[in-house]
């Protein structure tokens, strides 16, 4: 009896140990884990990678003080900006084309990046691992991912880094496997997305091959390029400058951009002085974009050794422009229909027809759905579109699903400027959105610059997290805002009124 009362305490000893080491290392499974995506030049690009030579590619390819250094591009830029002289542009072209080619930014003709290439910012482990990410940048994705942190702390924050030039459709097969690592680490049944930007492409591809996975409790999409942007029109000659509002973007840029490269480089620009700036423009239309020659000769020689093949920059092209945009390019010789690249722009152009598809069916499939749609900004001024309203970069049409619109400075006509979904304004009607329901519209926020604590990154940080609802009602009824928000300069929010 004694030997059974002992073999009894010893097994209830070794469950008592077993149940509360299991409580102690259980995963934690109360709170949803979050995935942040950036967008366009959202994580930099090296070459030679994991050997002694790897080094960064200059942001974009783009290196001023190496692009100065070369005498011909020097010196004929600095014609651009004169009335006196005319550059050579044969040359200049000539020695664009040689520095761009030198960066290796670029891909192969088939659409995939060269040989030893890649990001070193790619982990699965949460962002309390990587805490240095939270602070990199005092705008665009970090600063949302640093907000969600302080509601559920950044141990539950996932940043899905990846190389932004590449297919979005192949980034999407690298964020399911993402999605699948962070469940199987966290436990959880499911992960919350906040994607920015070209990272709201990325979420239209993975909608289209996975959602029937049912992975994603909740979508929120900052400013979305799924449905492209008007200055993709580029890619179809549709060139069209008004100096002024290049002036007044330039103005923009500087203020915006208050730290690092991109505000020098602004800076600098605007140094350069209204008159020379205005003249360059003149230039550039009159001996360049005015004429199919030198259009075609600067595409082939400048823009196509720089990012001719790149996948990302195809596939902001707005789903309707997409064939005459191909059909230019390829009579210029710019793109090849026999490629491996075609056949990935292609791939993705279907995405983008079946994506208000696929947003339906993940929010009637449980999934909650949040779209923020910046507006208050003419487009970037470079096409005839330059009059649409954007956050700066994203036609605030496009990245809604939908909303009807009016022309920057305008107002909507009356007959379209009726309803509960009209903002009072004037300027936009929600009605015509794929979610109307589940879409706000934010006036005085540029395309990602988003401020720590200010109302803006916390309103999206709670619709992240989960504190509320991602509909019109649960928001109203808890914050008291409406589906039209204004930001003043520390982007405090408030309704917009009449």
């Amino acid at each position: 009896m004694k030997r059974i009362t002992k073999l009894l305490s010893i097994v209830l000893a070794f469950v008592l140990v077993f149940s509360t080491s299991s409580v102690a290392f259980a995963k934690d499974k109360s709170t949803t884990p979050v995935i942040v995506l950036h967008g366009l030049g959202g994580s930099d690009i090296f070459q030679y990678m994991g050997t002694e030579d790897e080094v960064q590619i200059p942001q974009f390819g783009l290196d001023v003080k190496a692009m100065a250094a070369d005498q011909t591009i020097l010196d004929n830029a600095l014609k651009l900006f004169t009335e006196e002289q005319t550059p050579d542009y044969d040359a200049l072209f000539e020695a664009l084309g040689n520095y761009f080619k030198g960066t290796n930014i670029n891909f192969t003709k088939n659409g995939n990046p060269q040989k030893g290439q890649g990001i070193n910012t790619y982990w699965e482990e949460p962002l309390s691992k990587h805490k240095d990410y939270l602070t990199m940048r005092d705008f665009s994705i970090p600063v949302i991912a640093r907000q969600v942190s302080k509601i559920i702390g950044s141990k539950n924050v996932y940043a899905f880094n990846y190389d932004w030039r590449v297919d979005m459709c192949k980034t999407a097969e690298g964020l399911n496997h993402f999605i699948k690592a962070v469940k199987k680490r966290t436990g959880a049944k499911k992960v919350s997305i906040c994607a920015l930007s070209l990272g709201g492409a990325v979420m239209s591809a993975y909608m289209d091959k996975y959602k029937k996975q049912n992975d994603v409790e909740r979508y929120v999409l900052l400013n979305p390029a799924y449905l492209g942007a008007d200055v993709a029109r580029a890619f179809e000659f549709d060139f069209q400058t008004d100096k002024k509002k290049v002036l007044k973007y330039l103005k923009n840029m500087e203020y915006d951009f208050q730290s690092g490269d991109k505000e020098t480089l602004f800076k600098a620009i605007s140094a350069i002085g209204e008159v020379r700036i205005a003249n360059a423009l003149d230039n550039l239309q009159n001996d360049v974009l005015s004429k199919p020659r030198m259009r075609k000769k600067f595409f082939l020689e400048v823009l196509k050794p720089w990012i001719g093949n790149i996948p990302a920059f195809w596939e902001v092209i707005p789903y309707s422009e997409f064939d005459t945009c191909v059909k230019k390019m390829v009579k210029i010789g710019y793109l090849d229909k026999s490629s491996g690249l075609y056949k990935k722009i292609k791939r993705y152009h279907k995405v983008q027809g079946r994506f208000k598809k696929n947003l339906k069916y993940v929010k009637a499939h449980g999934a909650e759905v949040a779209i923020i749609a910046n507006y208050g900004t003419g487009g970037l001024p470079l096409t005839s579109k330059y009059s649409n309203h954007s956050d700066l970069l994203i036609d605030t049409k496009y990245a809604s699903v939908g909303a009807t619109v009016a022309k920057y400075g305008k107002k909507l006509p009356a007959k379209k400027a009726k309803g509960k979904y009209v903002s009072p304004d004037k300027v936009i009607n929600a009605k015509t959105c794929v979610l109307p329901n589940n879409t706000w519209f934010i006036t005085g926020i540029i395309h990602g610059l988003y401020t720590y604590d200010g109302d803006a990154a916390k309103f999206i940080a709670r619709l992240t997290a989960g504190k509320v609802k991602c509909n019109l009602k649960a928001v109203k009824k808890k914050y008291k805002y409406s589906q039209f928000l204004k930001a003043d300069k520390e982007q405090n929010l408030k309704n917009v009124k009449k």
